[in-house]
């Protein structure tokens, strides 16, 4: 007798997790491991959010509070949202989840019905396609290219749209890629998504972390023709080095978002109180940190390139525009080197040899490639690479 259904049997484990979870049990087994594969900012959550939490508490603000969100937080949520993203939006637009998967999820779950089909454009985020699956549609991959720096192409998308696709996924910037869409791309894309009149979910969580002279733009504003078909997705994860107080949010119409709180109300209720007042405080707080996190970020990754390129075998085909990621492509090892056949071969073939984990691009829907991340102190970069370059000699 099996005690779970079909669906869960088929759904794989985030592999960005496992590859955290396999890292820390074998340095717990005392063996020298160094980590790549980390998605979050090795700097602390900033004092002032700190304090915003330590002032609710003795405050007594430790009660449940309203299921999208305290008053006050998504009303700065909204005013944000307005002014920086240039997308109208009142407080009834908003909900507050325990971070921006919760939100994606939820958002899949209200608007999705079975046989209803999802564009996923790969390389991917891990959890895009097994929610879609969850929830009991159809993931549909379009792949991209290096060629085209892995953007969605205007004429691919018309091409993969058909009577059944109800919605696409936009990730920008991208992880794993770091892919990050311009406006005049963004309108290629919205020009096909207004013929077709699909929803569209934008994941737009590394927005504040962007490289060089790119300008980021939100989809919902760069296309406001078809704003209210537009979810977008956001969280304090990782702008504000927030991951582990899980707070994330959508912005969506009020149908949607109405939907949404009724799912939350039945599910998890409000998101932590405490990590609300300390989301809020994040807001309302000094914003002047975002310079110096990126350029940290785009240091380590100039380093971190110069010493990919000069390893037999890995090589980067695109530069990111933003987010703290490398995705690093090899296909010339995978051709001519019989230990590989794909990037989970390699991968683990790093972990055992020389106590590196990184993650294979296999997850994330290229078996070309793998990801590290740049969200790390110099020194575990530096020492990470060091031992790839070592182990392909």
């Amino acid at each position: 007798m099996s005690y779970t259904n079909k669906l869960i049997k088929q759904l794989k484990p985030s592999a960005t997790l496992a590859i955290k979870a396999k890292s820390l049990e074998l340095k717990a087994q005392g063996k020298d491991i160094v980590s790549l594969s980390a998605g979050e900012p090795d700097f602390d959550t900033p004092d002032h959010i700190k304090a915003g939490a330590i002032k609710a508490m003795e405050a007594g603000k430790t009660k449940y509070t309203a299921v999208p969100g305290i008053p006050e937080l998504r009303s700065a949520i909204a005013k944000k949202i307005s002014k920086e993203n240039s997308i109208p939006c009142e407080a009834n637009n908003v909900i507050v989840s325990n971070g921006g998967k919760q939100a994606i999820y939820e958002a899949l779950q209200v608007c999705l019905e079975p046989g209803d089909e999802v564009l996923v454009v790969s390389p991917y985020w891990v959890s895009y396609p097994d929610m879609v699956t969850l929830v009991g549609a159809t993931p549909k991959v379009i792949n991209t290219t290096a060629d085209n720096s892995y953007k969605l192409q205007a004429e691919d998308l018309k091409n993969a749209i058909s009577d059944k696709t109800k919605m696409l996924i936009l990730n920008s910037p991208s992880n794993p890629t770091g892919a990050a869409y311009s406006k005049e791309e963004l309108q290629a894309l919205g020009a096909v998504i207004k013929d077709s009149n699909i929803l569209v979910i934008s994941d737009e969580v590394y927005e504040k972390i962007t490289y060089g002279n790119f300008k980021f733009h939100s989809l919902a504003a760069a296309v406001p023709e078809i704003a209210e078909n537009v979810i977008t997705i956001n969280a304090f994860s990782k702008a504000y080095s927030m991951t582990g107080w899980r707070v994330g949010y959508a912005i969506a119409n009020t149908e949607i978002i109405s939907a949404m709180s009724k799912l939350q109300s039945q599910t998890t209720s409000n998101v932590n109180t405490i990590a609300q007042y300390a989301a809020l405080s994040a807001l309302e707080g000094p914003q002047d940190f975002f310079k110096d996190m990126n350029k940290k970020f785009w240091d380590r990754m100039q380093k971190a390139i110069e010493m990919i390129e000069a390893i037999p075998g890995l090589s980067i085909a695109s530069v990111p525009e933003g987010a703290f990621y490398l995705f690093i492509r090899i296909d010339e090892l995978i051709e001519n080197d019989a230990r590989f056949s794909g990037s989970e071969d390699f991968c683990a073939f790093l972990l055992e040899t020389v106590g590196v984990a990184v993650v294979p691009g296999i997850a994330f829907g290229d078996d070309k490639a793998f990801r590290i991340s740049v969200s790390l102190d110099d020194e575990t970069i530096v020492s990470g690479l060091s031992r790839i370059a070592s182990a392909l000699g």
